[in-house]
Order: C-alpha cells, then structure tokens, then sequence
C-alpha cells in the first residue's frame, strides 16, 4: 500500500494470540522480531503489522493512538525497543497531538502518528511534533464522551504547520 490511515481499538490485550505473537517474534523475518510490547496493550504491535507491510517504494501510515505508545515501558522493555527500531530507521515522521474529547467513547487525549519509508530530504534525522491540542471548537451537544470537532479551518492550520514543516 502506498497511504494507510488508521484508528485501532486502544488498549486491547493480544493475550489471547500469546502463541502467535511469540512465535513470530523469534522469527528474524516475522514482523515483531524487535519486541512485544505488554499483554493488555497491542497498539504497537499494530503499528508494527503495518510497518512491515510498508513497499520498499515508499509508503504512509497514518494511525491514531492514546498516550501509551509514546510513554509506557522502561528503557529496554518492549515498547522501548520498538519506539527505538522506529526513530533508529528514521521512520517516524510526524506526531500531532490532538484535542482531547474527539472521540465518541472516551475523553483521552489522543495522538496521530505519520510513519513513512520515504522522508523527504528535509526531514530525515528528525520528527516533527505538532500541538494541534488548542485546534478545536465545542460542540453545541456532546455526542457521548465527545465534546470537541476540528473545522475545516482547524485541519487547514494543522496542515499546512505540517507541510511547512514548521514548528
């Protein structure tokens, strides 16, 4: 594939693939070789399907997770050796933050990661982050837990920051 955009469930355990997991995590080629991240928590090892399903041509991910991702495990730990194997190949593009209360059933703070094999010469080495946390407007009636939407307005100015490439 050449752009994928994503949004899986957060925080559901792989417990019930224990087997498969670990299987294909002692297999050089299988795509969890470089670490699992804990049980409870599958989210990286999505990313990680994905990334190993990236053409060597070039590719895209877009993938919206919670804060776990980013900030579980201790140095070493699963989830650190695949944030590491990440920036290590200079693969991760982009982080936006976004508002929290986007989502329907839950009011977490949640991130967009833009993941790709095929940087552009100005952006190798480096990952752009973007604070798009203040880029919303209330919602007259929530919608569950959602209480916030982006205008078109908002995506346009958290767009264009990243294809600038501002800070």
């Amino acid at each position: 594939f050449d752009y994928l955009i994503v949004n899986p469930p957060y925080g559901v355990g792989w417990k019930s693939e224990t087997e498969f997991v670990k299987n294909e995590k002692g297999d050089p080629n299988g795509r969890f070789f470089v670490g699992i991240p804990r049980v409870s928590d599958g989210s990286l090892l999505f990313l990680q399907s994905l990334i190993h399903k990236m053409e060597p041509s070039g590719s895209r991910i877009g993938i919206v997770f919670n804060g776990s991702p980013l900030f579980t495990g201790d140095s070493g730990s699963g989830e650190s050796e695949i944030r590491k194997w990440i920036i290590e190949n200079d693969w991760l593009e982009t982080i936006v933050q976004l508002p929290d209360r986007m989502f329907f059933n839950t009011g977490i703070t949640t991130y967009l990661w833009i993941v790709t094999n095929k940087k552009k010469s100005n952006r190798k080495g480096k990952v752009q982050l973007i604070n798009g946390s203040k880029h919303f407007q209330i919602m007259r009636k929530n919608l569950g837990e959602k209480g916030k939407e982006t205008t078109p307005e908002n995506r346009d100015q958290i767009l264009s920051t990243y294809l600038n490439f501002e800070e």
